[in-house]
């Protein structure tokens, strides 16, 4: 008797298709089966991968470990040991540049006695660069703060 199978997906990408199915065996067991089949000049080529309830918790975290391992690799070498969008995910105005306006309306918060870190939640930006943008603005030499 063969093992059932309760669900089934597949992408195809150029000459490959990967199959992704849950199957369940004679004896009740949840598996999924992980499939590749790639075409070639003499025909076909199948490779298979079986992965058992058991380790499917384990199996998943080594593959998001190692699919953000393989991002980090991938990404260009600029020399950053930082990621822009990662920063932007807290900072979402990070490392743009500065208008007219912001700075406009960053002195008149500033007036009014806004903290650095009330600042950079309303601007987008950390508070660092807060400070350093007042610094560059003269601020508190202005208003004597």
């Amino acid at each position: 008797m063969q093992d059932k199978e309760i669900y089934s997906n597949k992408i195809t990408k150029g000459s490959r298709t990967y199959f992704f199915d849950i199957k369940k065996s004679e004896k009740g067991d949840l598996y999924l089966k992980i499939s590749e089949s790639k075409k070639t000049q003499s025909g076909y080529e199948h490779h298979r991968l079986v992965v058992f309830d058991e380790d499917l918790k384990d199996f998943v975290e080594a593959l998001k470990k190692s699919l953000t391992k393989f991002k980090e690799l991938k990404e260009p070498k600029d020399g950053k040991t930082y990621s822009v969008d990662k920063i932007r995910e807290t900072h979402q105005q990070a490392y743009l540049p500065w208008t007219i306006e912001d700075d406009n309306k960053l002195e008149l918060l500033f007036c009014e006695g806004k903290k650095a870190k009330e600042l950079a939640e309303i601007f987008g930006r950390n508070v660092g660069v807060i400070n350093s943008r007042i610094k560059k603005l003269k601020f508190k030499d202005k208003y004597g703060k």
